[in-house]
């Protein structure tokens, strides 16, 4: 418990002193937001396209495909918000600043994901939000439901954390000359679509090695698929949990192959 408390007024230090960096070019962030909110909309034009060439993409109806779209988006941008500078792992290797993450008695992953925030994140959670709320109106989807989204929200949150710290392992394997994390980027953009378009063999990679189904797929069928799937209200959250806590046990297994710079 005493470790929870610490943890979190760190948590809060790093977050106020990340702030006032922001702060500083305030027009910044809000012109990041903006653009971040533009090109967003640019691609839900093309979804709406797409849906003006079909009635619908296996089964799923422009505004279910709109409520999975800002169902994953808000997921993905609280890791962007959060957990985005983890995937800077290879740069602090390759310039050495990594060793004073080792030299605190803090845990190095938290250290990273705290030692910088992408403030141009918010605009992705404004659009996801604004495109989750419009689908669910227009899908006729009980009210009270949204109690249970915190849940799925960061559960989706701590999947994509999972991904970007299991990819980034690779780094002290590769001297952080790769930047495989990056590709957390690209995985969202499979995760914005029903799950079933993918053949069976993605279906079983992204359920199970890079589970970006439990982001927004799976608990999107609660919703708007099938009310019996309730079970998935439990499966979910604990998926998500235990990839993310099995990413860190991998990530510390990596380290052990650093060997600090110049050696």
């Amino acid at each position: 418990m005493e470790e929870l408390k610490r943890t979190w007024k760190l948590f809060i230090t790093f977050y106020k002193i990340n702030i006032k960096s922001i702060a500083v070019y305030d027009k910044d962030f809000y012109f990041g937001i903006l653009s971040m909110m533009m090109e967003y909309a640019a691609g839900i034009v093309v979804l709406l396209f797409v849906f003006n060439l079909a009635e619908d993409i296996n089964g799923w109806s422009l505004d279910e495909v709109l409520f999975l779209y800002g169902f994953n988006l808000i997921g993905f941008s609280l890791w962007s918000c959060f957990f985005i500078n983890t995937i800077s792992l290879p740069y602090y290797i390759r310039d050495g600043s990594f060793d004073r993450f080792l030299l605190r008695p803090v845990s190095p992953i938290f250290q990273i994901m705290m030692d910088g925030f992408d403030e141009d994140s918010w605009g992705e959670l404004i659009t996801g939000l604004l495109v989750f709320l419009y689908a669910w109106f227009n899908l006729g989807i009980e009210w009270y439901l949204l109690i249970f989204t915190p849940i799925f929200f960061i559960s989706a949150c701590l999947i994509y954390a999972g991904i970007s710290i299991m990819l980034s392992t690779l780094s002290f394997f590769t001297i952080g000359k790769s930047d495989f994390a990056n590709l957390t980027m690209e995985f969202k953009e499979f995760a914005k679509y029903p799950l079933s378009i993918y053949n069976k063999a993605l279906q079983v990679i992204f359920t199970t090695i890079i589970p970006i189904g439990f982001a927004a797929f799976y608990p999107s069928l609660i919703f708007i698929k099938d009310s019996n799937l309730s079970y998935l209200i439990v499966l979910v959250p604990f998926v998500s949990y235990a990839y993310f806590k099995f990413s860190k046990f991998v990530w510390y297994r990596g380290m052990k192959r650093y060997g600090s710079t110049g050696s």
